[in-house]
């Protein structure tokens, strides 16, 4: 079971995980062509510790209406039992300020302002939009069994870019979290964090 929606959360925004010297220089370039091409939805930029986040980082981003959130000091109040970088972002997404969320994988480049997605068709009537990867979970994969959900031949999801209304999605995302929370065993069974989405909205 899940919790009632919060209700603690307003707007719509932009989630994009990307602390450390790995993953900052590609946010950064995401952050700066969000803005170039005219996006104006605020930018929260998850991280997990001081050590991936420097006051120099946060002094680059914060003229782009950017926030950097340290999911570390976030987790002292909203316990998360695994909390890495692929279990960072649907933490991110599920705590972030905002009741509707962009997320968008760091090394994400827009060639466009993608605030037009949150008035598709597709969201508006689902309350979440997925994009497809390549590949295909085969019926002879163990998580249709352990997870309980029919089989469906569809693509795996691709988590790289999410959009999500929270307050209609709130037990979907719930459960997703759970799925992450638990990765060191789900992990076994599908690849990171991309199909415990497809997995939790399916159930």
């Amino acid at each position: 079971s899940s919790p009632s929606y919060p209700g603690e959360f307003e707007g719509r925004g932009i989630v994009i995980p990307g602390g450390g010297m790995k993953y900052f220089p590609s946010a950064w370039i995401c952050i700066r062509m969000l803005r170039h091409f005219g996006c104006e939805l605020p930018i929260e930029l998850w991280h997990l510790g001081p050590d991936e986040m420097t006051e120099e980082m946060r002094k680059i981003v914060e003229p782009y209406d950017v926030r950097c959130i340290d999911a570390l000091e976030i987790r002292k109040d909203k316990p998360c039992r695994i909390l890495g970088g692929w279990e960072l972002k649907p933490y991110a997404i599920m705590h972030s300020r905002f009741s509707e969320v962009l997320l968008l994988d760091a090394d994400n480049v827009v060639v466009n302002d993608p605030k037009y997605l949150f008035d598709t068709e597709q969201y508006k009537s689902h309350g979440a939009a997925f994009w497809p990867d390549f590949g295909r979970l085969e019926p002879t994969r163990d998580i249709w069994r352990l997870t309980g959900v029919p089989y469906r031949d569809e693509p795996e999801f691709e988590s790289g870019q999410i959009l999500v209304n929270k307050e209609r999605c709130w037990e979907e995302l719930h459960l997703t979290m759970w799925f992450n929370q638990y990765s060191d065993f789900w992990y076994r069974h599908i690849y990171g964090d991309k199909d415990t989405y497809h997995m939790a909205w399916r159930k």
